[in-house]
């Protein structure tokens, strides 16, 4: 239930008072901040073949996150479900794992939930089946940095409005030359 705002006061310095504390209270409910979202990084790449160890990608990750989605397509499959492993190892911390997925369409994205730590380095393979063979194979996988290693920077509502404004004019003014 919302409630009604009075003006309290006898005389005009307590209706004042009283405006000013209404405002003050407004004013705290109010937010003077702006929270920038940073998308995810795509990491992708293309390998024309499994080197003779199976591997197609191999990242190191110099910050922490969250490998969120992998996609992963093929120019040339057999007909059986081709292993899809990742592989994250890292010597600072001396943590690894691995996780495998079976993959029987030509492309899929899979929804998962890799956490990585600073310096983990992680190493993609794709092993088909004896006797099948994979070529073209194109890979990609969604990172999130963790808040922790992002640059956050806090403007008040002013200083936001002036550089967007300055965006909007430099923009106008390129568009005119």
């Amino acid at each position: 239930m919302k409630r009604e705002l009075v003006v309290r006061g006898r005389n005009v310095e307590e209706k004042v008072k009283s405006i000013e504390t209404i405002l003050s209270r407004m004013s705290r409910k109010m937010s003077s901040k702006v929270i920038g979202i940073l998308p995810a990084s795509p990491v992708f790449d293309y390998a024309y073949a499994p080197d003779s160890e199976g591997v197609v990608m191999r990242r190191l990750f110099p910050a922490s996150g969250r490998i969120t989605k992998v996609g992963i397509a093929f120019d040339e499959k057999g007909k059986k479900p081709v292993r899809l492993t990742f592989d994250v190892e890292n010597n600072i911390t001396l943590r690894t794992f691995s996780s495998t997925f079976m993959i029987k369409k030509m492309a899929d994205v899979l929804g998962v939930d890799f956490e990585i730590k600073a310096g983990d380095k992680i190493t993609v393979s794709v092993v088909p089946e004896e006797g099948e063979k994979v070529e073209g194979i194109w890979i990609g996988f969604i990172y999130e940095i963790a808040l922790k290693d992002l640059n956050q920077k806090e403007f008040v509502l002013g200083e936001l409005e002036r550089m967007i404004e300055e965006e909007v004019n430099y923009v106008s003014e390129s568009e005119e030359s």
